[in-house]
């Protein structure tokens, strides 16, 4: 991004005229508080399909319904604009390829590990890639995330085990859900970073295409199983067109202006949202560990936006101009 500058001189008239000096513009900032609006959003429809899913996965198996959802959702997004992705460049397009081959791969583990878990336990070790964000963005990226976000991703940690407290959880369940978590965090961290500014459409539809490649293989071995009533199409449609397509472009949008730590603290809220949206819509109870730990997870996503903002602040200085996002000054973010 560049700025314009005051001319240097004035056209020849045959005298200099004198100019008055004009304050240096400031740098456009990034829209942050927006992003962090955006990617709390998606994190809510995420939460709320947990509700809406229900129904289908008490029927149909999960693989399927994973597997329906996001080819569905990229037959959406080719139908609409047949040539976005075919704009991306061949770098481009291989790095959507792997962002989707990360989200599709952490299915997997994630629904299998769900199964050798209670409901709680699994959302704690899922959850754990908040803390793995960090490792894997210095890791990948080079980010040095600073001691107030790590330690609010380590107070978001300790939120979601009081909030999951009572889970148990067999030796296959812990690997699967903690393999999980570490392909979460990778994606996580490396998401912003690869985001074209310019093609996100494209960039949507490749990633969706490929999640798909990779939830499609082992619902076809398992046998894939299609819904048959128009109330589990709609809700099949609602997974696909807004939990799928909608939410993943906002989380792509979001990340590109926002470091990865923040994002993830963000992303763990998503149980709050499911639990919330339960208890108002359903006949859940309300236990109070939901409560106190729903809060430390809040606490902590104020405690790492402080710790993002400063970190920014000081990266940036007086002189530094507006980047697409908050790492690249540190490794060229293209989100």
């Amino acid at each position: 991004m560049t700025h314009r500058v005051g001319s240097a001189s004035e056209p020849a008239t045959g005298a200099v005229r004198a100019t008055r000096s004009r304050p240096p513009s400031r740098p456009r900032r990034a829209p942050r508080t927006v992003a962090v609006l955006v990617l709390s959003l998606s994190t809510a429809i995420w939460g709320a399909s947990y509700v809406l899913a229900k129904g289908l996965v008490d029927q149909y198996d999960p693989l399927s319904v994973l597997a329906l959802r996001f080819a569905i959702g990229t037959a959406a997004l080719w139908a609409l604009r047949p040539r976005a992705a075919g704009l991306l460049s061949r770098a481009q397009r291989r790095r959507a390829t792997v962002i989707g081959l990360l989200l599709g791969a952490a299915q997997v583990p994630h629904y299998f590990g769900v199964r050798e878990s209670s409901a709680s336990a699994a959302a704690f070790l899922i959850g754990s890639y908040v803390v793995l964000t960090p490792l894997f963005d210095r890791l990948l990226h080079g980010v040095r995330t600073t001691r107030l976000a790590t330690a609010g991703a380590a107070l978001a940690l300790s939120g979601l085990a009081v909030f999951a407290a009572g889970g148990t959880v067999s030796v296959v369940g812990l690997v699967l859900c903690l393999s999980a978590a570490m392909l979460y965090a990778v994606q996580i961290a490396t998401l912003g970073a690869w985001v074209p500014p310019d093609n996100l459409w494209g960039f949507t539809t490749v990633t969706m295409a490929a999640v798909t490649a990779v939830v499609a293989a082992p619902a076809a071995v398992r046998g894939l199983e299609v819904p048959s009533g128009p109330i589990d199409w709609l809700r099949l449609l609602y997974l696909a067109l807004v939990a799928g397509v909608a939410a993943v472009a906002m989380q792509a949008w979001a990340q590109r202006r926002l470091p990865a730590t923040q994002s993830a603290v963000i992303l763990v809220v998503e149980p709050i949202w499911a639990t919330g949206l339960a208890v108002t819509l359903t006949a859940e109870s309300l236990p109070p560990q939901l409560l106190v730990g729903g809060g430390v997870l809040l606490v902590s996503n104020i405690v790492v936006a402080l710790g993002s903002r400063a970190a920014a602040a000081t990266a940036a200085g007086p002189s530094a101009l507006p980047t697409g996002g908050p790492h690249s000054h540190v490794h060229g973010r293209l989100r």
